[in-house]
């Protein structure tokens, strides 16, 4: 089976792993100029293949309605096979080309599936389940840092493998590892069309989630650039680090939505729809780029522009600038998924600099188990407890969070691509160990987790088969001309009209007599 394949890929990857730079033609010197354009197109030409046989896989997945595998783990089984091939017979240069690289991921990989998030936002259902996905979101990534962070700490102090972690050492890479992935988990979930509470509570959780997580290793960063030790000493002035970079991050993305909302009232970009969709695009990303240069978190703006956007300045677009916005966001996202996942595997045998320490693997695995249980269960009982003193009546089914969809939550917290980032930008004498030993969980996460994700649901009873509601909590269907679209297939049924003026001024200020705080509040 696919479980029994992975794990023989693994093994192969703990032995090249193991080997560090033993590889033949590891030091072999990069080309001249003229030969620089043709290896780098060597190079994307096995990505683009790559990225070819994963769609042509996802098709016919979908096709045959195949549950038993989800399409992200072959792609990253597929990276890994070529990542292996590509170990022992090129030479450096092309290795280093398609090595995961995290100024590629944050700057063009990660931008458009936050942006896609975001832009669909199910706003009704995660406001309806809005306690549940802020608790887990903040407080369960913060317990999850810290239960990886002191378990480390202790197999540190133990002094098996001397992998000789510091305290803060090890809170950065709990840190790190507290950052779950949603896109396995959230593709699963749209095929299977599970029930839409359990859908909104881990798309909100897992969405803030990495804003969450991304914050908190910025500020231990800080710290650990600062040459300070970690103590308690240092906790309020890294809560007050992280409120303000987070609110401030916030600030930017609903201003430049803002913008947008009035570029789209005061200005006739309707009639000029590609110019309309292109600014929907840029502002976003505009807001992403300058958080992240002034040292602020760029997808909490990008989330949050994005979501700004699509709630005020989306009805003045054009009906062309609304089509186009949803299925090419959506577009982007997917081949970027795909694309981290291809990434990912190639790494685990590309990457020049690993430090490979199988039973700190193991250990750190189980530790992430371990976090994620104390992230979601104690979490869970208390809110419920809280439902429950509130409500005494009350059937078991009404509690916010049911056991089987605790243990959904639990089993939906896979490692990805953000993880494997953000380890990527630590330094020292002990970051070839961190960043081999994120890659490796993440490969194992989203093999053992996302690769039963479908098993697991029929297992706990949970209902599939549900209509979910639209993106923004609107009709695909409606009156004003648009059609219906099909964000998947790109099908659009005939529509009424085919005008391109804007259907309704949707901005805080487009409805006279409201003020635009009550606007806000509505």
């Amino acid at each position: 089976g696919i479980t029994a394949r992975l794990a023989l890929v693994l093994s192969t990857a703990a032995m090249a792993l193991a080997s560090g730079s033993a590889v033949p033609g590891e030091e072999e010197e990069e080309p001249p100029p003229e030969d620089e354009e043709r290896v780098s197109s060597q190079a994307l030409l096995i990505l683009v293949t790559l990225l070819i046989a994963a769609l042509l896989t996802s098709y016919y997945l979908q096709r045959w309605r195949i549950r038993v595998v989800h399409e992200t783990v072959l792609s990253i089984f597929a990276g890994m096979v070529v990542g292996l091939v590509l170990r022992f017979s090129t030479g450096s240069y092309i290795k280093r080309m398609v090595t995961f690289d995290h100024t590629v991921f944050f700057n063009m990989l990660l931008p458009p599936i936050i942006l896609n998030c975001g832009y669909n936002l199910q706003k009704t259902a995660v406001a309806r389940n809005m306690t549940a996905v802020l608790l887990f979101a903040f407080v369960g990534t913060v317990i999850s840092a810290v239960v990886i962070g002191v378990l480390v700490q202790v197999y540190s102090l133990t002094g098996i493998e001397s992998i000789g972690f510091t305290l803060l050492d090890s809170l950065i890479l709990g840190t790190i590892l507290s950052a779950t992935d949603p896109v396995t988990i959230l593709a699963v979930f749209e095929q299977l069309r599970v029930d839409p509470k359990l859908f909104s509570i881990i798309f909100g959780e897992t969405v803030f989630n990495d804003a969450v997580a991304i914050v908190l290793f910025a500020t231990l960063s800080t710290l650990r650039a600062s040459g300070q030790d970690f103590g308690l000493h240092a906790l309020p002035a890294m809560a007050w680090s992280f409120m303000v970079v987070f609110g401030a991050s916030l600030a930017v993305g609903v201003a430049l939505g803002v913008v947008m909302a009035l570029l789209c009232k005061h200005l006739r970009l309707y009639e000029y729809p590609s110019i309309e969709a292109s600014l929907a695009l840029l502002l976003p990303y505009q807001a992403y780029l300058f958080s992240n240069a002034v040292e602020l978190s760029g997808i909490v703006s990008l989330l949050f522009c994005a979501a700004t956007v699509r709630q005020y300045a989306y009805k003045s677009l054009s009906v062309r600038s609304q089509r186009a916005t949803r299925y090419l966001f959506h577009l982007l996202s997917g081949l970027a998924e795909n694309f981290v996942f291809i990434y990912l595997g190639i790494s685990l045998f590309t990457s020049t600099e690993s430090e490979f320490r199988p039973v700190f693997v193991v250990y750190v695995m189980v530790a992430t188990c371990i976090s994620r249980y104390a992230a979601i269960f104690p979490l869970s009982r208390g809110l419920n407890a809280v439902f429950k003193y509130r409500h005494p009546n009350a059937p078991s089914s009404a509690q916010p969070v049911t056991h089987e969809e605790q243990t959904m939550l639990f089993w939906a917290g896979l490692r990805g691509a953000v993880a494997v980032a953000l380890a990527s930008e630590v330094s020292g004498p002990r970051g070839a160990l961190l960043r081999t030993t994120v890659l490796c969980v993440v490969v194992l996460s989203v093999g053992i987790f996302g690769g039963t994700t479908p098993q697991v649901v029929h297992l706990l009873g949970i209902r599939t088969g549900v209509a979910q509601p639209d993106s923004s909590d609107e009709d695909e269907s409606s009156d004003d001309g648009t059609g219906v679209i099909d964000l998947r297939t790109g099908a659009t049924q005939l529509p009424v009209s085919r005008d391109d003026t804007p259907t309704r001024l949707a901005s805080p200020w487009s409805e006279p007599g409201l003020s635009w705080v009550s606007r806000i509040k509505s």
